[in-house]
């Protein structure tokens, strides 16, 4: 059925045929049938060229409407192209992601062969030589250390107990801040280890030491606290990259070929940590690197990972090689520096030490700060950073995480003024 507006043309057509025609049928003389000619003929040319013209109007219409579809599935091929892209690199993205943490497993498993490898052996090295007696042990404690060996505790027992602690990876991961001055803001930590028994007791450094190290495990150890240090900055970095751990790294992990080895390459897969893990030697290790250990310093520094010094006893070393090495921290005892200059230290005094080192491109950490007076002595110094228990004693890193939140970077509380300070030494006997 037509449409109404489909009938307005023809319509209004035909009334001005009628309307010309009967103006000639009465003024014109045209005949009737002439009349009803000239109707007919008006309204057939009316209603044609309406019809042609909504013809060439939906022509061009759906012309249009041809080109827009056109134009739509070109853009739905483009953005069909970009997506399939995009999974594909997407794929490919996990794929790697996987890779990558299939490549970091494996890694982390050889280290972890390794440590077991390292374990069986002490054990194995242990049994066969002859057990000095008990009170023949040296201890490895300094005069800082104030925790008393356990008495009465037969030497079998806790040699026993720190075999199963390592062979369960009950190394407990402690850590003990270093805070910037004057601010005392926590900056970086300092990494230490604690061992922890089945029912859950902590022995402390100066506990198993010297039971250990006869039983060639405290190599064991150390590398155990290197390889939680980094699994720890793995979760670590992805919440905070502005805290730095310090973890020490013994003469016995730079000479074990093997251990040192698998290490580099867990740590290649780990790159992104150089900026916050740093490497800690004694002043001793560092003046008598052996080639060995020398050659495995270098592999850290291609790595993108800094060194610190510490456990110094004299202010004259080569501070030009220390930056050769990548030294970019020296950890130097609070009572050294501000104690008279002896023969030790008279090439240098303590307070052109800050400035020497700046020199450098080197950063002075002063540490076993315990009384207000020694920082108010270190700053008089320019120090950049201070540790020690007036600052924080160590803590677990569960506890870390938990004050922190990771950390806040807040001010580190001081003790109250009728609390006594208990001396804590830096280092992995802490």
């Amino acid at each position: 059925m037509p449409r109404l507006d489909q009938m307005v043309v023809p319509g209004v057509a035909l009334i001005g045929g009628i309307v010309v025609a009967a103006v000639l049928y009465r003024l014109g003389g045209t005949s009737a049938v002439g009349a009803l000619l000239i109707i007919g003929l008006v309204t057939i040319t009316a209603a044609y060229c309406d019809t042609l013209f909504a013809q060439i109007a939906e022509n061009a219409r759906t012309e249009a409407a041809l080109t827009h579809l056109s134009k739509s599935h070109e853009i739905m091929r483009v953005d069909s192209d970009l997506t399939r892209r995009a999974l594909l690199e997407l794929k490919q993205h996990v794929d790697d992601s996987i890779a990558s943490r299939n490549d970091r497993v494996v890694t982390e498993v050889k280290v972890l062969e390794s440590l077991v490898r390292r374990l069986a052996s002490g054990i194995a090295d242990r049994a066969q030589s002859e057990e000095p007696a008990f009170d023949d042990v040296p201890q490895r404690t300094t005069t800082q250390e104030r925790a008393p060996a356990p008495t009465g505790t037969p030497r079998d027992t806790m040699l026993d107990t720190i075999r199963r602690a390592l062979e369960d990876n009950r190394v407990e991961l402690y850590m003990q801040p270093i805070v910037s001055l004057p601010q005392r803001r926590v900056r970086f930590y300092e990494a230490l280890s604690r061992l922890r028994t089945e029912d859950g007791k902590i022995i402390m450094p100066s506990q198993y030491i010297k039971i250990a190290e006869p039983a060639g495990l405290m190599a064991v150890i150390d590398n155990m606290l290197l390889f939680r240090c980094v699994q720890v900055l793995q979760t670590w970095s992805q919440r905070n990259k502005e805290i730095g751990v310090f973890c020490n790294l013994s003469r016995e992990t730079l000479q074990d070929r093997g251990f040192f080895a698998q290490f580099i390459s867990y740590l290649e897969k780990n790159r992104e940590l150089a900026g916050q893990l740093m490497f800690e030697i004694s002043q001793e290790v560092f003046e008598t690197l052996t080639s060995v250990e020398n050659a495995n310093i270098g592999h850290l520094a291609d790595l993108g990972f800094m060194l610190s010094i510490d456990k110094v006893k004299s202010l004259d070393f080569d501070f030009g090689a220390a930056r050769a090495k990548r030294v970019r921290y020296v950890k130097v005892p609070a009572h050294l520096m501000l104690g008279e200059p002896d023969a030790a230290t008279a090439r240098i005094h303590p307070a052109d030490l800050k400035q020497l080192l700046m020199r450098y491109g080197l950063n002075l950490i002063a540490e076993r700060i315990e009384y207000e007076r020694e920082v108010l002595g270190v700053l008089d110094f320019h120090v950049d950073y201070g540790q020690g228990f007036l600052f924080g004693e160590a803590k677990p890193i569960r506890d870390v995480i938990m004050d922190h939140g990771l950390p806040t970077n807040a001010p580190v509380p001081q003790p109250g003024p009728a609390s006594r300070p208990r001396p804590v030494s830096g280092g992995r006997a802490a």
